[in-house]
C-alpha cells in the first residue's frame, strides 16, 4: 500500500494597510509636544499587534510635527521595548522596518503643544 505524500505547506501571505491619507487622523499633542497615533482598535488603540508580519512599512505626510519614532517590542502591561526608528523632519518618503518584537507604537515630536491636527500618514504590514 502506498502513502501518501504531504501536502505542501504554503504561508499564506498576511497584510494589512492602515491608510489616514484619505481621511486623515486627527492628533492631539500633549504638554511637551509629544503624540502617540491611535493605530489599532480598543482596548489599547495606541499598540499595534504585529506578530503576524515580517516588515513594518510607515510614511508620514502632512504634520507639523518636527519628527516620528517607531518603538517595537513587548508594549501593554509590562514595557521591554527598542525605539527602531527616528525620522527627524517628516519626509514624505516610506520606512521599511524588520518587525522585531510583537507590538508597535508611532509617535509624533515636536507638535505644538496642547494643540491638535489633522495628520496623512500610512502604516503598511506584510508577512
Amino acid at each position: 500500500m502506498q502513502t501518501a505524500a504531504p501536502a505542501p505547506s504554503a504561508e499564506i501571505p498576511h497584510t494589512r494597510l492602515i491608510n489616514f491619507v484619505d481621511r486623515p487622523t486627527k492628533i492631539k499633542y500633549g504638554q511637551f509636544g509629544q503624540a502617540q497615533v491611535q493605530l489599532a482598535d480598543p482596548p489599547t488603540p495606541e499598540i499595534l499587534n504585529i506578530s503576524e508580519f515580517r516588515k513594518a512599512s510607515i510614511c508620514v505626510g502632512s504634520t507639523s510635527a518636527t519628527s516620528f519614532q517607531v518603538y517595537m517590542g513587548k508594549i501593554s502591561n509590562t514595557i521591554l521595548s527598542e525605539l527602531r526608528l527616528t525620522v527627524q523632519q517628516p519626509d514624505h518618503n516610506i520606512h521599511t522596518l524588520e518587525v522585531v518584537g510583537p507590538e508597535m507604537t508611532l509617535w509624533l515630536i515636536g507638535g505644538a503643544p496642547n494643540s491638535q491636527e489633522q495628520v496623512q500618514l500610512w502604516v503598511y504590514l506584510t508577512s
